[in-house]
């Protein structure tokens, strides 16, 4: 269940830093086990787009581990079937100007138009991205 390793090697080749980042866009999104390698192919061809911002991004595949009593899993709250895995994306940013900016390029870039539309073509079907966006706390 935990095939990560075709998309981390991708992840680790960017050049921004966490220590520099001050907010992160986390995505949360169910994906059909059948579909593992084609997903995995599709968001290894994002990495060089959003590295050419200075963007730093991370994809994770849910764990099969066992949940403490008392804490439910996300695989839980997010309906996951048994044919489903849970993904997740991390996004670093400088900073909200930076996130809107990187977006705002994104939306413009025909070239990665028809990878948008086969990554939202292989993730389940009928339901949308959960997202959110934080800002770093310095504590």
């Amino acid at each position: 269940m935990n095939n990560n390793n075709k998309t981390e090697s991708a992840a680790q080749k960017t050049t921004a830093t966490t220590s520099s980042s001050s907010h992160l866009e986390a995505f949360l999104y169910r994906v059909p086990k059948k579909n593992h390698d084609a997903v995995a192919q599709n968001l290894k061809q994002f990495v060089p787009w959003f590295e050419k911002q200075g963007v730093r991004i991370e994809y994770y595949q849910l764990g099969n581990y066992k949940i403490m009593e008392g804490i439910d899993g996300i695989a839980k709250t997010l309906s996951a079937g048994e044919d489903e895995d849970i993904w997740m994306e991390l996004q670093y940013f400088r900073d909200y100007k930076h996130c809107e900016d990187a977006y705002a390029k994104m939306m413009q870039d025909k070239s990665i138009e028809q990878l948008g539309k086969e990554f939202f073509g292989l993730i389940t079907q009928g339901t949308s991205l959960v997202n959110g966006r934080f800002n770093r706390l310095r504590v």
